[in-house]
């Protein structure tokens, strides 16, 4: 088949190309174009031309047959009037399997960009063809990351389709991939089927019951038996996503494996980092859970490892952020809250910084740093109050007059993991949703000004923290306890943004926090 006066047609095509959107939305004129091409140059004869290209290993022709298939396909306003046809199911199929990455890229780019257009049922069914499925399975397992990790997101998309059962022949596909010969457990492939399996899963009820009663589920939570360290880490690091719906989680904790996590971070099978992740997404109504969890925290705090240390506060501060009622329930148990802050006294500087962090996390939860202005709690909620107590209870169990003053010491030391810390707590304290959070930082003669101060930070990290810490108390509806004029001076270097000014001196003072 002589292709010559396609490629011709091609050329000329591109050199006429209008520039639109990322090749998906068509302006009118744009649209002529494509119809006018389309005359000489049927789809067929583009993807003949692609693999023309392929076949004489020509990278330019192939990513100009690419281009301009791109440009077709992303055509007819939203796209649909092409894309979606059945006679397109063949080029498609095509694409995913061609040799070419960007035949594939530009395949699985179009599914998103479709697909996210909200199309019809009739539509979506249409390309929802099981070989376009199963070809999309293989595609998860493309040796091109981004193309692999875009294909996984088509599937995601497809399952999502309201009112429809495709996301059970999805999850069939992923599952016999990841079950197939050609799969090696604990492959990148193989986790990537897993983690696709997991998302849609998620999606709701229906699809987690679906996967239960399949044992697609199962298929994950038995691999918890591995005895590969790494891919025993990224399999937990799978479980919060599960606790997503009210059925995932029911599902966890009857299959036993709460019990099973609760046991790696005891016995060291693996770092209670893994296990902790997973705390935010599960229920804690059973105070046999609470207090099994909470002592296991406690215990890996005691320990002599920073690692170890470090994890326990993770998990602590995910449970104390999960609720207003966890908590209450994590003010409730007291030596376990010394033991936590008092490692903010420690000499060991990560153990001191994620100390200061997981305070920040725990306290800043409630506030407009992580919620939507109508879900943050009224000023006379008790949580504000829970928040002042823990922020109090460092510098106390720190042995330090106030926290304040803990804080600023810490801030005449130059490492940039200490001071980022501290800048995380000032900015939680600054964005509560309660006077004592302003009257706190005003009770540190001066904090205003080192706020001002440009000289102050060895690092583009720390000068952003710190610029963080005044945009926070400049958004807080309580920034009128501030005098005017250091309230005018404050507004005006927020406008200079946190890289005007002086840079630091080459050395700050040194002293023991």
């Amino acid at each position: 088949m002589d292709l010559s006066a396609a490629w011709k047609e091609v050329a000329l095509f591109q050199e006429k190309g209008i520039a639109t959107s990322g090749h998906i939305y068509g302006s009118e004129q744009e649209n002529a174009l494509v119809h006018e091409f389309l005359e000489k140059i049927p789809i067929a004869t583009l993807f003949a031309c692609l693999q023309d290209a392929s076949d004489r290993g020509s990278f330019k022709q192939v990513k100009q047959a690419c281009d301009c298939i791109n440009r077709v396909l992303g055509a007819e306003g939203d796209g649909s009037t092409l894309f979606f046809q059945p006679d397109m199911v063949p080029f498609v199929l095509a694409g995913l399997g061609h040799v070419e990455k960007e035949a594939r890229a530009l395949v699985v780019n179009q599914f998103i960009a479709h697909l996210g257009r909200n199309p019809s049922l009739d539509q979506v069914k249409v390309v929802a063809d099981p070989l376009i499925l199963e070809q999309l399975c293989n595609v998860v397992a493309d040796e091109d990351i981004e193309v692999a990790a875009k294909a996984s997101t088509v599937l995601e998309m497809f399952s999502n389709t309201p009112e429809s059962d495709i996301y059970r022949a999805v999850l069939d596909s992923l599952q016999n991939k990841a079950q197939s010969s050609e799969i090696t457990e604990s492959s990148i492939e193989y986790m990537r089927y897993l983690e696709a399996i997991v998302k849609i899963c998620a999606q709701n009820d229906k699809h987690i019951e679906y996967g239960i009663a399949t044992r697609a589920i199962d298929l994950i939570l038995n691999c918890l038996k591995s005895d590969d360290p790494l891919f025993l880490m990224n399999i937990v690091d799978l479980v919060p996503t599960l606790c997503q719906t009210k059925i995932g989680v029911q599902y966890i904790f009857q299959s036993g494996t709460l019990k099973t996590l609760l046991a790696m971070t005891e016995v060291g099978e693996i770092s209670a980092t893994a296990a902790s992740l997973n705390i935010e997404s599960w229920s804690w109504s059973d105070a046999t859970l609470s207090k099994a969890f909470l002592e296991t925290v406690e215990n890996k705090m005691q320990a002599a490892d920073s690692l170890q240390q470090i994890a326990a506060m993770d998990a602590l501060a995910a449970f104390g952020s999960s609720s207003d009622k966890e908590f209450h329930l994590l003010l409730q148990h007291r030596s376990l809250c010394q033991t936590w802050l008092q490692l903010g006294s420690r000499a060991k500087m990560p153990v001191k910084a994620n100390c200061f962090h997981s305070l920040a996390r725990v306290i800043g939860e409630p506030t407009r740093l992580k919620k939507q202005p109508g879900q943050v709690p009224e000023e006379n909620a008790g949580i504000w109050a829970m928040c002042e107590r823990l922020f109090n209870s460092l510098g106390v169990e720190c042995a330090q007059q106030s926290t304040m003053v803990l804080l600023m010491n810490a801030l005449k030391q130059p490492f940039e993991e200490l001071r980022t810390s501290v800048f995380h707590v000032l900015r939680s304290v600054a964005a509560q949703n309660n006077p004592w959070g302003m009257r706190t930082l005003l009770s540190y003669g001066g904090f205003f000004e080192f706020l001002m101060d440009r000289t102050t930070e060895p690092t583009k990290e720390t000068r952003e923290w710190k610029f963080a810490v005044l945009d926070a108390v400049l958004a807080s509806p309580f920034q009128s306890q501030l005098d005017a004029g250091i309230l005018e001076k404050l507004q005006a270097s927020l406008r200079r943004g946190p890289y005007a000014g002086a840079a630091a001196p080459a050395e700050l003072e040194l002293e023991s926090a």
